[in-house]
């Protein structure tokens, strides 16, 4: 039997981390619970949107604990800017004995990863696309992470080389519980 697994995938916006995680998600057969969806749908739903940060990483762990419950896996892609949502995620894998992994998305090519951010369009009703000013102001209050993890530069790599070393990394059996 395969072992659960909680896989969280984390990254500033515009890092690659929702390709990465979709890609993971269809290679896998397993669901993938994004933060921004849950936030828009809570915005269209009239809850300001100061208030629906925190509530929309409990949201997604409330439904990964679910799935976990069921003997399931499942992929979380969030910015995880902190050691908070770091902190559930631990928390949750722990809970159910799930194997926990992490990957980081990185974008060192700032250009790059400028342009991306400021052509995306993702098409979620009720969430404007982030300026770049945003990911700034995103990247200094991003926290480095402590945890083992798998990171990747996606502006190095093909979303389908990526794909691989991410497919890899989750299927290898020296993954943590």
């Amino acid at each position: 039997m395969t072992p659960r697994r909680l896989v969280v995938v984390s990254g500033l916006p515009g890092s690659g981390k929702s390709t990465l995680a979709e890609g993971l998600s269809r290679a896998l057969s397993v669901p993938v619970f994004s933060i921004d969806p849950i936030e828009a749908a809570m915005w269209r739903g009239g809850i300001a949107r100061d208030q629906t940060g925190i509530a929309a990483y409990d949201i997604a762990a409330t439904l990964a604990d679910e799935h976990l419950k069921l003997g399931h896996s499942v992929i979380i892609d969030a910015v995880n800017p902190a050691e908070a949502p770091r902190a559930a995620w631990r928390k949750l894998a722990a809970k159910y004995r799930a194997v926990l992994n992490i990957i980081e998305c990185v974008c060192a090519d700032e250009v790059l990863h400028r342009r991306r951010v400021e052509a995306r369009v993702r098409n979620l009703d009720g969430m404007p696309e982030l300026k770049w000013d945003r990911v700034l102001e995103r990247r200094d209050e991003y926290e480095p992470w402590t945890d083992a993890r798998l990171i990747l530069d996606t502006s190095v790599d093909t979303p389908e080389q990526l794909l691989v070393k991410a497919l890899s990394y989750v299927r290898s059996s020296n993954a943590k519980r």
